[in-house]
């Protein structure tokens, strides 16, 4: 398991905020929270997985993440109090510890390592958001798929032969990539036919050939 940055802290503190915690759980497809609705507070997946997405007007979905075990959600609540930008699904069934957004903010000013720890948090979110924008916004498709395969790829463990596992299936995929399941599915399947990935219902392998790619090899 990866730690979080509260395994990190400092004994006091990392105590601190272990003792605030409550048990919370979701079933699949429960809503923790909307964009019209402040998180509430600090969560930490415990068990289970959630969709970390921007949900359109138009009932399009852009997937920004998939967060899992001992990932963090709501930690922006710490410093606007302010309707969260994103919604955040229950991907399976879930099980989370939840640290209520007034008791962190009691945490925040006794302890200043969580005040620290939060920023940095904050800054990596916003890098990998930067990345996502760059990649919606400045990329084709075909260099978008690649470029989003080899950002999941660094976050997971390869295997011995040096493929990556990504528990991610094609519909979530093209929900990323914020296009069409069919366009997806073509990409993916040119991919495959060069062996730079396997597909299958419920996740995508991907091969050391493409992890070491760059996007316009293979256009």
């Amino acid at each position: 398991m990866t730690p979080n940055w509260i395994d990190h802290l400092p004994m006091d503190a990392r105590t601190a905020m272990r003792t605030a915690m409550q048990p919370r759980s979701f079933v699949r497809g429960a809503l923790i929270y909307n964009r019209t609705e402040q998180p509430g507070g600090l969560y930490v997946i415990r068990s289970g997985t959630a969709l970390f997405q921007i949900d359109g007007a138009n009932g399009r979905r852009l997937l920004l993440k998939i967060v899992r075990e001992n990932e963090l959600i709501g930690e922006i609540v710490a410093y606007d109090g302010k309707p969260a930008p994103i919604a955040v699904e229950a991907r399976t069934a879930l099980t989370s510890d939840f640290v209520p957004a007034a008791r962190l903010a009691q945490l925040r000013k006794a302890h200043p390592e969580i005040d620290a720890a939060l920023a940095a948090v904050a800054t990596q979110n916003l890098r990998a958001m930067l990345s996502a924008i760059e990649e919606l916004c400045l990329m084709d498709l075909h260099a978008r798929a690649i470029s989003c395969l080899k950002r999941l790829c660094a976050d997971a463990a390869p295997t011995t032969e040096g493929a990556v596992h990504l528990d991610i299936t094609q519909a979530e995929f093209a929900s990323m990539l914020g296009a069409s399941r069919q366009a997806t599915n073509k990409i993916l399947g040119q991919l495959e036919q060069k062996e730079l990935l396997k597909r299958n219902f419920r996740f995508l392998q991907c091969s050391w050939k493409l992890r070491q790619s760059t996007a316009h090899l293979f256009v």
